[in-house]
């Protein structure tokens, strides 16, 4: 019986899965319509305002960027699904999802003191993918794996290497406003992630204190009253 080639490939995980079928139909279907000028994060934020900006951004990439989902699918499979097995839907979720969201709101506040960091919309999934990249780094930091089937390289290298280039790419196109959100997003998935990595997993319970008085060894009966005697 013949093995599947697909046999080895990792399960994508359901909240992974829905994080991209979500920024996929937002992108698709608005980018291009006006509607997308009110969801994206742009001038409109400090002019309107617009303070629902940062929680829709992280869903829908400006027209002409939709290319970014391509490599939001690989990173959500082979990265954000391995994290989100180790931490669980709801954390995993909380942790990419409030990176991102506070990576845009920091932009944001950026662009109340300086107008030109909002003069382009901002958008798209980078801050997510960077904050999956980061948590996959300090969970599985020594695991060594296997890049394209051939170099040698542990968990920790793969996502230095990873957000640097997840931040060069912005970088390059719209200039340091466009990496705020990704530092931000970097940022808190690192303090978060090693927080939650020292705590103990549920369940255990840790070694009981030693009482301060000795148990009796004996117990006899004088008078009617008890007695212990060590």
């Amino acid at each position: 019986m013949s093995t599947s080639p697909f046999a080895n490939l990792p399960r994508f995980r359901p909240a992974s899965f829905w994080l991209l079928v979500a920024a996929t139909a937002t992108s698709g279907f608005v980018s291009d319509l006006p509607l997308a000028d009110r969801l994206l994060l742009g001038a409109s934020f400090v002019a309107d305002p617009a303070p629902w900006q940062p929680l829709t951004a992280p869903f829908l990439f400006p027209n002409g960027q939709l290319a970014g989902l391509i490599g939001t699918g690989l990173l959500q499979w082979f990265v954000g699904s391995r994290v989100e097995a180790r931490l669980g839907p709801a954390r995993y979720l909380g942790l990419v999802l409030g990176g991102a969201v506070l990576g845009y709101l920091a932009l944001g506040l950026v662009g109340l003191a300086v107008p030109a960091a909002l003069a382009v919309p901002h958008g798209g999934t980078i801050p997510i993918d960077i904050a999956a990249v980061v948590a996959f780094g300090v969970l599985f930091a020594r695991d060594p794996l296997a890049l394209f089937g051939l170099l040698p390289i542990t968990a920790r290298s793969f996502a230095s290497v990873a957000v640097a280039l997840l931040l060069l790419g912005p970088l390059l196109r719209g200039g340091w406003p466009d990496i705020v959100p990704g530092l931000v997003a970097a940022g808190i998935a690192l303090g978060v992630t090693r927080r939650w990595q020292k705590q103990p997993a549920s369940g255990k319970v840790g070694p009981r204190k030693a009482s301060k008085s000795k148990r009796p060894r004996h117990l006899r009966i004088v008078d009617g009253r008890e007695q212990y005697l060590n």
